[in-house]
């Protein structure tokens, strides 16, 4: 076995290990009996070399099982959520950009002191916080709240506690008794990022009419939340609600799409590849930073590299590597965040699906180089990311669109057009307005054609279904199913090494 398969699935059993942590309450003692035998294998190293190996299997499983076990909340007085189901009074600093809704804001506050018999003590720890949209506070506003702290429980069917605690919230209070003590007491670098992005989508709305200033601002910043409800739901019947989106599904799709515009304007694909990367760092910066558009940055810069290197054995080490240092970093994102499950598996769908699909198609072997533009590099490049989420789609929400691909391919080509000509009309928006206005005109015509091709895509009655979700076991074998059709095509190529992974 190969040194560089060897680390492969040293990061495939890490990975197994934060998985079977995450969905198994076990004793510790168990991990520890895994440590002890892979001990015990490098003590038969001298007799068979694979026990080295097997070591190593084992102590990757070990520390994927350790690494999942301390990012576990440790209930003690110094901690938020030990005081949850009680009236607290405690402050703490606005940690996010506050999350505003059409008729409430959630803040999320880092705890710092709590008030216990009169006496404040330190603590530390998140709360989120619903409260009325005024009086307004900011990102890095030092407040004191009193409230009813609760624990996030399941919703609908819907697993809100889980869902929080990725971001280590383990705390909630509803409309509290709030005073402002100080202000700008975050990161000052943050501050000025997320002012800047605010007076940005301010300008954007001066400019454009609803729902192009809304759709823009979602395009550019992922600001999908003041999108009009009856717009989000032409997105989500459509199938594209990932280009409203800060995920890596949004990014992984837009940065191919992007590599292959590049490179049928004949720039070189080390040109198109170092230029989408400086792309991807400027959006997660202007952004804000944030954890989850980070991760979806990576999982774009991914894709590019997988293009770039033109080899899918380049690119399998590189998917295991960065699947363990997000993991290392928040291991709770593999089983509660979908975000994550969509983004690796929309890279999966790209790497290996793709290049199938069109061998499949032949799409190659026409001489139409307009033809191969829109069916090999729009068309099946969405459908393999498309066909390997279905099956998550389905068994979290049942929920299908039979006109996603098509509904792709019509405005894919628009959407860095539109991405480009509104972040030159918003820059010269914030020089002098009206300069933005003139400037406006283009990027108003490009998104009302996108809307317009959505709406009638989603008015087609067999566009979109909704159904019972499928199990568990449904989704294995969908899954199942799609390796094998993949790991067939991967022997008639590689009689000689017929190891896919």
């Amino acid at each position: 076995m190969s040194y560089s398969r060897i680390f492969f699935y040293c990061c495939c059993f890490f990975i197994l290990g934060v998985f079977l942590r995450s969905i198994i309450e076990f004793d510790f003692f168990i991990a520890y009996l895994i440590l002890l035998l892979a001990f015990f294998f490098f003590l038969l190293v001298k007799k068979n070399k694979y026990f080295l190996v097997l070591g190593f299997f084992c102590l990757a499983l070990f520390l994927g099982i350790f690494r999942c076990q301390m990012a576990l909340p440790q209930v003690s007085e110094n901690k938020i959520y030990f005081y949850n189901s009680q009236q607290a009074e405690f402050r703490g600093i606005v940690s996010q950009e506050p999350d505003q809704r059409e008729d409430k804001v959630r803040l999320q506050i880092k705890t710092s002191e709590i008030k216990i018999n009169g006496i404040w003590q330190p603590v530390s720890g998140k709360v989120l916080a619903t409260n009325f949209l005024y009086p307004q506070y900011d990102y890095g506003d030092k407040l004191q709240i009193t409230c009813l702290l609760r624990q996030p429980e399941t919703v609908n069917d819907f697993a809100y506690d889980k869902y929080l605690a990725r971001y280590d919230i383990y705390s909630l209070c509803y409309y509290p008794q709030i005073s402002l003590l100080e202000k700008k007491q975050g990161n000052f670098i943050l501050a000025g990022i997320f002012h800047f992005k605010n007076h940005f989508v301010s300008r954007l709305n001066w400019i454009l009419p609803e729902p192009q200033a809304s759709f823009l601002a979602g395009l550019l910043i992922g600001a999908k939340k003041s999108i009009p409800a009856d717009l989000a739901e032409v997105f989500n019947q459509t199938g594209t609600t990932h280009i409203i989106a800060v995920s890596g599904y949004n990014v992984t799709i837009i940065a191919v799409f992007l590599m292959l515009l590049a490179q049928n304007l004949s720039l070189s694909r080390q040109k198109a590849f170092w230029l989408i990367i400086l792309i991807l760092i400027i959006f997660a910066i202007i952004t804000g930073l944030q954890a989850s558009i980070i991760r979806a940055s990576i999982m774009g810069a991914l894709v590019l590299l997988a293009n770039y290197l033109g080899r899918v054995s380049n690119i399998k080490n590189v998917l295991a590597l960065a699947a363990v240092l997000m993991l290392l970093v928040n291991p709770k994102v593999l089983v509660y965040d979908l975000g994550f499950q969509l983004s690796f598996l929309a890279t999966l769908g790209l790497v290996y699906l793709s290049p199938v699909l069109i061998k499949l198609t032949k799409i190659e072997n026409c001489k139409l180089k307009i033809v191969k533009l829109i069916f090999s590099d729009y068309f099946i490049t969405t459908l393999s990311a498309i066909i390997l989420t279905t099956p998550l789609i389905l068994y979290q929400f049942g929920k299908i669109s039979l006109i996603a691909p098509l509904a792709n391919i019509l405005i894919l080509p628009f959407i860095p057009i539109a991405m480009l000509l509104g972040f030159i009309s918003g820059l010269l928006a914030l020089i002098f307005v009206p300069m933005g206005q003139i400037a406006g005109w283009s990027v108003w015509l490009v998104l009302s054609y996108i809307i317009w091709i959505l709406e009638k895509l989603a008015g087609l009655n067999w566009a979109y279904f909704e159904f019972e979700k499928i199990g568990l076991g449904l989704m294995a074998v969908l899954y199942l199913a799609i390796f094998i059709f993949i790991y067939i095509d991967w022997l008639k190529k590689n009689k000689k090494a017929p190891y896919l992974f």
